[in-house]
């Protein structure tokens, strides 16, 4: 799909109200990076000063989010120094904008020398307390290739938050896109058994355990462990940037909280539907079955079958006489026209990133078929993702899904998703 690059600031966005599907961003730290320019958010003198700033922008990011949309926030938090006295950030951007911080940043110094200011959850609160959004959840982005530290009496940082806010109760997910394997595995001569969720009695177990788990997989939990992504930059374009955001990071967001079309007649996402399927239940090396082996280590009755279960397609209210006549729409029929079984044709979902910096979020949602808009002041990190958005290289790895998790040594995977 398209992606919009447009010059201008996070606080006052060119779009009509209610517009957008989807925002992720990541601002601009306190006190961390001069980006080159004057009125810059992160070169406030007092880290109330920046809050004020950023829930400004937020509640101009909530004017143009629909009521069923979602607003992902990622930010770091930074220690109180103990003293006010400036010292020098160097810039990241050269692009002729004016001076940033030339005589030094202020240290920050709030009377509690070597404290944690807490910066990423006051900002959470406030947009609680303030604007009046849902704090759905918190994500912590674990860092394992993160920055060393030149500290001795504290743990090394290695993770940021990233808040998931919404503004109804109600609103737009698809989870299942999303979901990760359910970790069972069997093991030779010992039977079928569901990784995370056995007691460490094994008589205890019980047939509900794996009854209870979705077919599709389990939902993602609320650690992403993440490593930070190099980014390449060419040369022409004169930009350096040193905390480009990981497309990693962005993927899940975007499957999972923007619709892979707009119904153009009731103006709702399209949702994804499963459909299961029974399969034989297929015998161990042994000759057993997996439930005979149950029914002989734990008192199972035998399981004859297995059923698994796919996303089939996508529907919306349009579509619920549709799905009786098994004829749901799927993402790659809007391309051609409207789709069969009579479901209005769809628009791609609008993903907002008012920070947009390298331009991942845009790259990322445009990779995966929504239209995506990136907003910065910086001219240069508009020419930076500009070129990212539109390079087939740079849309490859957007799209390069990672690893699945090594299966432990002696251990064959029950279910594939």
């Amino acid at each position: 799909m398209t992606a919009a690059v447009i010059r201008g600031d996070a606080r006052a966005l060119p779009l009509p109200d209610a517009s957008v599907d989807l925002v992720v961003t990541s601002p601009p730290y306190f006190s961390l990076r001069d980006y080159g320019y004057a009125g810059q958010i992160g070169s406030e003198s007092t880290p109330g000063e920046w809050l004020e700033a950023l829930w400004a922008c937020t509640a101009e990011w909530v004017r143009v989010l629909k009521p069923e949309g979602s607003l992902f926030v990622n930010l770091g938090d930074k220690y109180d120094s103990g003293t006010t006295a400036p010292r020098i950030n160097p810039g990241t951007v050269k692009d002729g904008q004016g001076q940033g911080w030339h005589q030094g940043t202020p240290r920050v110094s709030l009377g509690q020398p070597k404290s944690l200011l807490g910066l990423p959850w006051r900002y959470a609160i406030g947009c609680m307390d303030r604007l009046g959004l849902i704090l759905r959840a918190e994500v912590i982005w674990a860092k394992p290739n993160g920055l060393p530290e030149s500290v001795t009496d504290r743990v090394r940082r290695a993770h940021e938050q990233v808040f998931h806010f919404t503004r109804q109760p109600r609103y737009y997910a698809a989870v299942d896109e999303i979901r990760e394997p359910s970790g069972e595995y069997k093991t030779p001569g010992q039977g079928w058994i569901a990784k995370h969720s056995c007691p460490s009695d094994g008589n205890r177990v019980g047939r509900q355990q794996l009854a209870t788990q979705n077919p599709l997989g389990k939902l993602p939990g609320s650690v992403w462990e993440i490593p930070s992504a190099p980014l390449q930059v060419p040369a022409r374009l004169g930009v350096d940037h040193f905390a480009a955001f990981p497309p990693a990071l962005v993927r899940p967001i975007v499957l999972g909280w923007s619709p892979p079309g707009v119904c153009t007649a009731c103006a709702q996402g399209r949702r994804p539907v499963s459909a299961g399927e029974v399969y034989p239940t297929q015998k161990t090396h042994n000759g057993y079955t997996r439930g005979a082996l149950f029914d002989r280590q734990y008192g199972f009755s035998e399981v004859p079958h297995r059923k698994v279960t796919t996303i089939t397609g996508y529907a919306c209210a349009c579509g619920k006489e549709a799905m009786l006549n098994e004829s749901v729409y799927r993402p790659e029929r809007h391309i051609s026209g409207p789709p069969s079984g009579g479901l209005p044709p769809t628009r791609p979902a609008i993903v907002l990133d008012p920070f947009g910096g390298t331009g991942t979020t845009a790259l990322v949602a445009s990779a995966y078929g929504r239209h995506a808009i990136t907003v910065d002041l910086s001219a240069a990190y508009c020419r930076l993702a500009a070129w990212r958005v539109n390079d087939p290289g740079e849309r490859a790895r957007a799209r390069a899904m990672p690893k699945p998790p090594p299966v432990p040594d002696g251990m064959e995977p029950l279910f594939t998703m």
